[in-house]
């Protein structure tokens, strides 16, 4: 739910939307082996999230995937995806839960705890050892703790400010603080910083307005896209800052004309792709500097929504959510800009993992 979408129809009750512990489950012989899950995250209060696979050898792909397993839709806007240990976390952030399914079959394991509740709006989620992980919320001020393996939560720490995408650095998390339109008062320009070993917050960094994405590069740097607030009475254009983990002090780095909605690093991490506007961008962080060459743009009625690169091969895939009221496109990129294949997802597909 990046941007909410307002509509008619009111939510269904979340628990008529649970795997369904009482029937049978019919995976229909699937077998998810490896290429990328797509999460698609559905139109805000329609509950029809869905989860598409895509295997780039075959060149196949299998929409609605949850559903055709599960007898059961996964909820109301699909927001992030976790892989860890052969078990998928996918956040489903307006039903308020977190499911936790079998990785190779998407086959709930109603026989264990299989959704995690009791949150106020879950977004991320960071898993930092095999018993311990965070979730972002964007309701409240709360960054939750929670163990992963018996779907359970086991604290939270408080931030004063609604928190949104997370990135890992040695022992340390840096949480994006997105927006303020559910915590009012605060600031939405900062990043801060948790001791995951103590689960204290033990900085705050002044960066653009609303920073959304972030990614590390090989030298363990953190990069933060700032999307700007344009349409704000003091408002800024979109931007991209770099914090040396070791000093927290912010440089910023770039500035983009237009919107700017995802940063992602190259596997080497010493490029970084920018969704600017309509065009994929790439930027050289031993230059610090924008590529004049380098364009990925898409058609005139297309809208450049989210991006992930594959983390061996370099492919680029960048998800095209079209109009929000028709299913959406994936296009994939080589590294050097050259399409080499796109697939029909489901309603605003999204976030994008790699198995």
């Amino acid at each position: 739910m990046k941007k909410q979408k307002w509509l008619l129809l009111a939510a269904l009750a979340a628990t008529l939307f649970a795997c369904k512990p009482n029937q049978p489950v019919n995976p229909e012989g699937f077998s998810v082996g490896s290429g990328v899950l797509v999460l698609n995250e559905g139109n805000y209060q329609y509950s029809n999230a869905s989860l598409t696979f895509y295997d780039p050898v075959a060149d196949t792909v299998a929409n609605n995937l949850f559903y055709r397993v599960n007898d059961a839709p996964l909820g109301d806007v699909g927001q992030s995806m976790t892989l860890v240990d052969g078990k998928l976390y996918i956040v489903v952030n307006n039903s308020n839960y977190i499911y936790k399914v079998d990785a190779n079959t998407m086959v709930c394991d109603t026989t264990k705890p299989f959704r995690l509740t009791d949150f106020y709006s879950p977004r991320e989620m960071q898993f930092v050892a095999p018993n311990k992980a965070y979730v972002s919320d964007l309701y409240g001020s709360q960054l939750w703790i929670v163990n992963p393996q018996d779907m359970t939560h086991s604290g939270s720490i408080e931030m004063g400010k609604a928190t949104e995408k997370m990135v890992l650095v040695g022992n340390e998390l840096y949480v994006s603080n997105w927006s303020n339109t559910f915590v009012q008062g605060v600031e939405k320009n900062t990043v801060q910083v948790v001791d995951v070993n103590n689960d204290v917050k033990v900085a705050e960094i002044t960066v653009g307005k609303e920073p959304n994405t972030m990614a590390v590069d090989r030298n363990g740097h953190v990069w933060v896209l700032c999307e700007g607030a344009t349409w704000e009475a003091d408002g800024e254009n979109p931007s991209l800052w770099e914090i040396d983990p070791q000093l927290k002090t912010p440089a910023k780095r770039c500035e983009f004309e237009g919107t700017a909605l995802c940063v992602r690093a190259n596997p080497s991490g010493d490029q970084l792709y920018v969704i600017n506007g309509n065009v994929v961008r790439r930027f050289d962080i031993a230059t610090l500097s924008l590529s004049e060459t380098f364009h990925i743009e898409g058609e005139p009625q297309s809208m450049f929504y989210n991006m992930a690169v594959e983390p061996t091969t370099g492919d680029i895939y960048i998800a095209d959510a079209k109009n929000f009221v028709m299913n959406g496109t994936v296009y994939r990129y080589s590294n050097d800009g050259v399409l080499l294949a796109s697939f029909t997802a489901g309603l605003i597909p999204s976030a994008m993992l790699f198995k």
